[in-house]
């Protein structure tokens, strides 16, 4: 029996495919969500003001730092990162 949920998370990580994959999904789509707000406010911008840099609404620029949102494009990312004076880079981790 699990001490933590910690602990639960990795017994499942380690034992299920199905699992593993799923939680690596969710961590990337929060990781995205989280940087583009963080950056946006470092940069001192509002949501309406990113949205103006990229030619969108404000309720776009929310579902991107929306941590359930699922579906954010390449192309989108790019906007954003232009926009926030930043640059793309997108990683391949190996899997152990």
């Amino acid at each position: 029996v699990p001490k933590s949920i910690s602990q639960h998370i990795e017994e499942e990580y380690k034992k299920s495919t199905e699992f593993r994959k799923s939680y690596d999904e969710e961590i990337s789509r929060l990781e995205i969500a989280h940087h583009i707000e963080r950056l946006r406010v470092k940069r001192g911008l509002t949501q309406a003001q990113l949205a103006r840099r990229i030619n969108t609404t404000q309720q776009t620029i929310s579902r991107l730092e929306d941590t359930t949102n699922v579906q954010i494009s390449v192309k989108t990312l790019m906007k954003v990162a232009s926009a926030l004076r930043s640059r793309l880079c997108i990683h391949f981790v190996p899997v152990r």
